[in-house]
């Protein structure tokens, strides 16, 4: 039986017709390193849901033996938190994705700190970045908006988690086969700090048109709560009130951008916005999560004065899309471009920039959320 159904405007739903995939570097390998967030950050982890920064693909791993490449990764990312994130993407009637795989994978996990260091994914994710025409460092104001770190402080902490065995490994499937799924549900419960999942991408087609439903499997609150209790925390981690939020922003920003903040603020908070504050070592923040959003949030505001806007949360149906359109032409109209790679991303702005336009800017927000 199909698992999506289009329902026409008489009310009867038409079924979507599966696809399954023939070919993983141009189907799955490509789909996913041009769309790093058909990996559902939100589902992950969902008080702090997934952001990625794509480091490369068919990334070559050395044997730590013999120094020789031996094997390469599909896809390498690192989120927000420098959690280093390998995807392996297999066919579902490719039987190596119920077993080789499993194992290179775990030879990943076991031996990361041998085929990578700091410098080496730092230089492969400027590389990445370069080819499409930014730097590492515009990524990562996107990724870190909170971060008065450099490229090389970053790397230093994915390195490092590396070497703890804080990763991510991530099987990207169109469909996953019954026995893997059982391998993943094992590990997962068994292994405290790296976390092992999958994501099933079925694909569907309606009229000449290609429609991708991701879903997450292998992360149950029993094993979320275990890894909860080891995981190596980043140092100084806090919680941010709003209290605390505005010291810190008095500290660092003008008064205007100041009074800028508190305004939008309230702003939000009137307008039904769940408030949700940040954990951040050295830099507290907000994200505001309208009640039409599904408990994704629109925009979060640090206090050094970043401000993202969640645009990445806008997907997932033709309402959401629609919105988000609006919203990024809304954005236009006040002079604020959106460059073409983050409309389905995070897009960051200074509240600086934003003060003289927040009239216009609540105006546009309480059309998108109400």
């Amino acid at each position: 039986m199909p698992d999506i159904y289009v329902v026409k405007d008489d009310g009867l739903p038409v079924p979507l017709s599966p696809v399954h995939c023939h070919d993983e570097g141009a189907e799955l390998q490509h789909l996913l390193t041009a769309n790093p967030n058909l990996l559902p950050g939100d589902q992950i982890s969902p008080e702090d849901p997934c952001r990625w920064l794509l480091v490369g693909h068919e990334v070559p791993v050395q044997d730590p033996s013999t120094g020789d490449d031996r094997w390469s990764i599909d896809v390498v990312l690192v989120d927000q938190n420098a959690t280093p994130t390998f995807a392996e993407c297999k066919r579902f009637l490719n039987t190596q994705a119920r077993r080789e795989v499993v194992g290179q994978m775990l030879e990943y996990a076991a031996n990361g700190h041998y085929y990578w260091t700091a410098d080496s994914l730092r230089e492969l994710a400027a590389k990445t970045a370069g080819r499409g025409g930014t730097s590492l460092e515009q990524r990562l104001a996107t990724l870190v908006p909170e971060s008065e770190g450099s490229p090389s402080e970053f790397f230093a902490r994915v390195e490092s988690n590396l070497r703890e065995g804080q990763i991510r490994l991530i099987f990207f499937l169109e469909q996953a086969p019954q026995e893997l799924k059982s391998i993943v549900d094992f590990l997962n419960r068994q292994m405290e700090r790296a976390e092992v999942l999958i994501v099933e991408a079925r694909q569907f087609e309606i009229n000449g048109m290609r429609v991708i439903a991701p879903a997450l499997f292998g992360y149950t609150e029993q094993a979320r709560m275990v890894k909860r209790s080891v995981t190596v925390n980043l140092p100084g981690r806090r919680n941010w009130n709003e209290e605390t939020y505005f010291a810190d922003v008095r500290e660092r920003l003008e008064p205007s951008s100041a009074e800028a903040l508190q305004r939008l603020l309230r702003f939000l908070m009137s307008s039904g916005c769940a408030i949700r504050w940040g954990t951040g070592r050295v830099t507290g923040s907000f994200s505001a999560v309208p009640k039409t959003f599904d408990r994704k949030s629109l925009l979060t505001a640090y206090s050094n004065g970043s401000i993202t806007l969640n645009l990445v949360n806008m997907a997932g149906n033709q309402e959401l899309d629609s919105l988000r359109q609006r919203f990024v032409e809304g954005l236009q109209s006040l002079q604020i471009e959106v460059p073409q790679d983050q409309v389905q991303g995070y897009f960051a702005v200074k509240i600086a920039n934003l003060a003289p336009k927040l009239v216009q800017l609540e105006k546009l927000i309480s059309a998108i959320i109400c």
